[in-house]
């Protein structure tokens, strides 16, 4: 745990290069490693030949995929380069493609079928005042044709040939028109209905008799059907084994992975060559994966090659890492820059709660922090700023904006809103300071500290005793010091063009000394806030209080909560983001570091029917 970020490791890995997936998959699954290829004197693997190879399985896939087991990615266990797996699994793959297209097709026939004997029993099901014997209908012609339409939503029928008699008829889900006429009708009819998106329903020559007989036989028919499709299931899921079908699917996926995630790897005749960064200090990590693997490999940790830039590693406890997230929006810091999670972890609470504060509106957002944190490991920071948010409640005294369920441990801040608005006044101070600190300790680890000492030092003790003058006039005198000790410092080795820089430092030091007074101002809205929290709060008490129904008032409420909730609790967060950033962040973070991206882990499980 440190406050400075630490330069991730190089190391290089030696392998066999039949052992090269299987070494960068183990490497992957530390989720301590990201590859970076640096290499001059070796050839380097081609890849593209296995892009072509994977856009043949990709073929199979549109074609077979539904018909393909899930399949376990378990780490593999037998070497070899990824031409020669990749080759093999095709080849497997394709076999069992010749073997199961057969069957593919009857099952997909009979499932045309299935669909259409659906739509027909959809029909069938509708109750019609008529007596229609559907045996007549299939005996009829040549002169006459019939034909079952299911049309569209929302399909209005046009003046219809003279020649066609119909009858329409409409399910919850469907509109049918059996239509009965001359041949050439029929086709004209056909082309309009299909324009609109409707079309023909087979009916079957076997469906006789009235309509319930119909539909038995219809029920019949779908039965025979599903038996046969299961057994010809059966049959093709039986062809999973001596194909190796699964083994042959797990292998591809895995190399799909490697694929997108490797462009390119040195290698030579026998050996291949691994390099890139990793977070494991101690390598512990990365020999155990190893070992698991059965991967013959040396590894070694040489210093890092000097014409590249080290990713960073933030060194913070778990409770911290979701705030890592704010100094991301400025950039990575660098190994001479200050990693502020651990102080942004406290400081984003206090602001939040104090701008939040009530115990039910806090406990709403630990609920939906700790309900939805597996999905969105974001949401995290609601767990903790819900907590605070329920603290500054019990300070406040307020629980779902009632302020008379428990007593305020402070004050009710709507009663006494002066001392309210003091004291973020006071908080933004101390973390103006600790910015101001930290500007420092990162000029110390660039070993400019002593240009510090000369400049921005007087700044720091200008500003503080300008703070000061507002109890004691005389430390205006201090502040006088302040100005002579900054203008010399900036006088410093200078022998020419004294007075040019004379006025420059004068101006700067005049933007420094503005900003910063209005930096600690613009705290004053973190009081703001927690007032216009509790006064929003407070206006849906009085309403549902004003109404004589017990049931509107308790509707008021709920709906005034929920507003508060989801306006003000966008807006605080708004606002405590604003302060961090741009108050906060400004007098130390640079962010030119490069972030650490581990090569992402392949999926444990792949279902390549999705």
């Amino acid at each position: 745990m440190s406050l400075r970020p630490a330069s991730a490791r190089w190391f290089e890995l030696l392998t066999a290069r039949d052992s090269l997936t299987m070494s960068v998959e183990a490497l992957a699954r530390t989720g301590s490693v990201e590859l970076e290829t640096h290499s001059e004197t070796h050839t380097r693997i081609s890849l593209p030949d296995l892009q072509e190879r994977m856009a043949e399985y990709n073929r199979l896939a549109r074609r077979y995929n539904q018909y393909w087991p899930p399949c376990e990615l378990r780490p593999a266990t037998s070497p070899g380069m990824p031409d020669r797996l990749l080759g093999r699994a095709l080849s497997r793959l394709e076999r069992w493609a010749e073997a199961a297209e057969p069957l593919v097709q009857l099952l997909e026939t009979l499932r045309a079928e299935q669909a259409e004997l659906l739509l027909l029993e959809d029909m069938l099901g509708v109750e019609t005042d008529g007596m229609l014997d559907y045996t007549l209908l299939s005996t009829a012609g040549p002169s006459l044709e019939v034909r079952l339409f299911v049309l569209p939503a929302g399909y209005r029928l046009t003046a219809m040939p003279a020649s066609l008699l119909y009858c329409k008829c409409s399910s919850p889900r469907h509109d049918f028109l059996l239509a009965v006429g001359q041949p050439a009708d029929m086709e004209a009819f056909r082309i309009e209905v299909a324009a609109q998106k409707g079309r023909v329903l087979v009916l079957p020559g076997w469906v006789k008799g009235p309509r319930d007989v119909a539909r038995g036989q219809v029920r019949q028919r779908q039965a025979r059907i599903g038996e046969e499709t299961d057994a010809l299931q059966r049959q093709v899921d039986a062809l999973a084994e001596p194909y190796h079908l699964a083994e042959s699917l797990a292998d591809i996926s895995r190399l799909e992975w490697f694929l997108t995630n490797v462009t390119e790897l040195p290698v030579s005749e026998n050996f291949a060559w691994v390099t890139g960064w990793t977070s494991d200090m101690d390598g512990e990590d990365i020999q155990r994966a190893l070992d698991e693997a059965r991967v013959s490999a040396i590894v070694r940790y040489p210093p890092a090659p000097r014409d590249v830039q080290p990713p960073m590693v933030l060194q913070n406890p778990w409770w911290a890492r979701p705030f890592e997230l704010f100094a991301g929006m400025i950039g990575t810091p660098d190994g001479n820059e200050a990693d502020p999670s651990l102080l942004v972890a406290i400081m984003v609470p206090l602001l939040f709660g104090y701008m939040f504060g009530d115990v039910g509106h806090g406990f709403v957002l630990l609920l939906t922090g700790l309900l939805l944190q597996k999905r969105w490991p974001l949401l995290r920071i609601l767990v903790i700023n819900g907590v605070a948010a329920m603290v500054f409640g019990v300070v406040f005294g307020s629980v779902f904006g009632r302020e008379d369920i428990i007593p305020a441990l402070w004050l009710h801040p709507l009663e006494q809103p002066l001392p309210v608005m003091m004291v973020p006044l006071a908080g933004g101070v101390v973390i103006l300071l600790l910015g101001l600190v930290l500007n420092a300790v990162e000029s110390w680890w660039r070993s400019e500290f002593g240009d510090w000492l000369r400049v921005e030092a007087a700044v720091l003790c200008m500003y503080l005793s300008l703070l000061a003058a507002l109890f004691r006039h005389g430390s205006l005198l201090i502040t006088g010091g302040c100005l002579v000790w900054y203008l010399a410092g900036n006088l410093h080795g200078v022998r020419s063009g004294r007075l040019a820089r004379l006025g420059v430092a004068l101006g700067t030091l005049v933007e420094s000394i503005m900003q910063l007074l209005i930096n600690t101002i613009s705290f004053v809205r973190v009081g703001a806030f927690a007032l216009a929290h509790g006064g929003l709060s407070l206006a849906f008490v009085i309403m549902a209080g004003a109404t004589e129904n017990v049931v509107a008032g308790l509707l008021i409420m709920l709906l005034g909560n929920v507003i508060v909730i989801l306006l003000e609790g966008l807006v605080v967060t708004i606002q405590t983001t604003r302060l961090v950033l741009f108050e906060f962040f400004i007098r130390f973070l640079r962010g030119s570091g490069r972030m650490f991206r581990p090569l992402p882990a392949p999926r444990e499980t792949v279902d390549l029917r999705e």
